[in-house]
C-alpha cells in the first residue's frame, strides 16, 4: 500500500465529515432515551469541546501515532497498532451491520443479508485499495451530493415545519454525562485522524477544527429540523433523518427515499472503505512485507459480520456506545498525548 499519498486539509475535513454523515444516518440521534431537545443540543456542544481537547496531541504530533510508537519502541508500537486495529475493525463491522440492517428494514426486506455484505465489502476493498487520495477526492464530490440532497430535504419538508415542536426544557444535569458520552461515541471517525495526519499536506489544524465546527453545525441543524418536522413522532421512527427526507415528497420528487438511498449507499461505501484502508495500513506498519492487507481486513470484517448475522446476535447499542466512547477518548486523546510527550523528550535529549 502506498504510504506517501497526500491530501489537502479540506479533503481531510470533508472525508471525515461524510463519515459522520453516515453515522447520523444509521445511529439515530433522536430516540426515546436521548432526552429533550435542550439536553441533546447541549451534549453536542460539550462533546465537540471535549473532542477539540482530545485532538490537540494529534495536531501537535503531525504524524501517524502508530508510526511514532513504532519508532520509539517496536513492542510498544505493535501493541499500539493492535489497539487501533481492533477498534477500526470493530467499528467497520458495526458500520457494515448497521447499514445492512438499514437496507433490510427500509428497502430490501427479502434480500440475502450475507450476499449483501459480500457485495458491499467487495466494492469497499476496491475503493480502499485506491488509497487516501482517491478517497479524499470522493469525499469532496460526495459532500456536494449530500448538500444537494439536504437542500431538497429542507425545501420539501418546509411545509411541515411546526415551531411549537421546538420546546426547550430545563437542562437536567442528571442525564448530561450519559448524553455527552453517547455523543462522543457517535464520532468514531475522529480516531482516523491519528492515522490520517501523516497524509495531510499542511494546515492539519484547520482540517481538524474545521471538521469539528462542521459536524456541530450539522448535528444541531439536523436535530432542529427533525424536531420541527416530526415532533414527538421522531421518537417512534427508526430512522428520523430519512423519515424527514420522505415526509413531504411532492412535486418532481414523489419518492424522496430513492434519492437518499443513493446518497446513503455511496456514503456507506466511502465510510467503510476508509476504515478498511486504515486497518490495512496498520497491518503494513507492523508487517511491512504483508500483501493484500485490505483484502485480509475485509475477510476479517466479513467473517465477524456474517457470524453475527447468521446467529442472529446483535451488537448491544448501549454497550457499543460505552465501549466506543471510552475507546475514542483513549485512542484520540490519551495515546497520542503519550506519544507526543515521548517525542518531545527524545527531541530535547538530542
Amino acid at each position: 500500500m502506498e504510504q506517501t499519498q497526500k491530501i489537502g486539509w479540506g479533503q481531510f475535513l470533508l472525508l471525515l465529515f461524510m463519515c459522520r454523515v453516515f453515522t447520523l444516518m444509521t445511529f439515530v440521534p433522536m430516540s426515546a432515551n436521548s432526552g429533550d431537545l435542550t439536553l441533546q443540543m447541549t451534549a453536542a456542544v460539550i462533546g465537540t469541546v471535549i473532542q477539540a481537547v482530545l485532538l490537540i496531541p494529534i495536531v501537535l504530533l503531525k504524524k501517524s501515532v502508530t508510526r511514532a510508537a513504532l519508532e520509539k519502541n517496536r513492542f510498544c508500537g505493535i501493541v499500539t497498532a493492535g489497539l487501533y486495529l481492533l477498534f477500526f475493525l470493530f467499528y467497520t463491522v458495526s458500520s457494515l451491520l448497521h447499514f445492512q440492517k438499514f437496507l433490510s428494514a427500509r428497502f430490501f426486506r427479502n434480500s440475502g443479508s450475507i450476499i449483501m455484505l459480500a457485495v458491499l465489502l467487495a466494492v469497499c476493498v476496491y475503493c480502499a485499495s485506491l488509497g487516501v487520495e482517491a478517497l479524499g477526492r470522493s469525499g469532496v464530490l460526495l459532500f456536494w451530493l449530500f448538500i444537494a440532497a439536504l437542500i431538497i430535504m429542507v425545501l420539501y419538508s418546509a411545509q411541515d415545519f411546526d415551531i411549537t415542536n421546538l420546546f426547550f426544557g430545563k437542562l437536567s444535569e442528571k442525564n448530561l454525562f450519559t448524553a455527552v458520552m453517547d455523543d462522543i461515541s457517535r464520532n468514531g471517525e475522529i480516531c482516523a485522524a491519528a492515522f490520517l495526519a501523516k497524509h495531510v499536506r499542511e494546515k492539519l489544524r484547520c482540517g481538524v477544527y474545521g471538521l469539528l465546527a462542521a459536524k456541530l453545525l450539522l448535528i444541531e441543524g439536523v436535530t432542529l429540523l427533525i424536531t420541527a418536522v416530526l415532533g414527538d413522532f421522531a421518537q417512534l421512527t427508526d430512522y428520523p433523518f430519512l423519515t424527514v427526507g420522505t415526509f413531504g415528497g411532492t412535486g418532481f420528487i414523489q419518492r424522496g427515499d430513492a434519492l437518499y438511498l443513493i446518497v446513503w449507499t455511496i456514503t456507506a461505501v466511502i465510510n467503510i472503505s476508509l476504515f478498511l484502508h486504515i486497518s490495512a495500513g496498520l497491518m503494513v506498519e507492523v508487517f511491512p512485507k504483508i500483501k493484500f492487507s485490505a483484502s485480509i481486513a475485509a475477510i476479517i470484517v466479513f467473517a465477524a459480520a456474517a457470524a453475527l448475522t447468521i446467529t442472529g446476535a446483535e451488537l448491544s447499542e448501549r454497550g457499543f456506545r460505552v465501549l466506543s466512547g471510552c475507546s475514542i477518548i483513549l485512542l484520540t486523546g490519551v495515546i497520542p498525548l503519550i506519544m507526543y510527550i515521548f517525542s518531545k523528550k527524545s527531541h530535547m535529549s538530542k
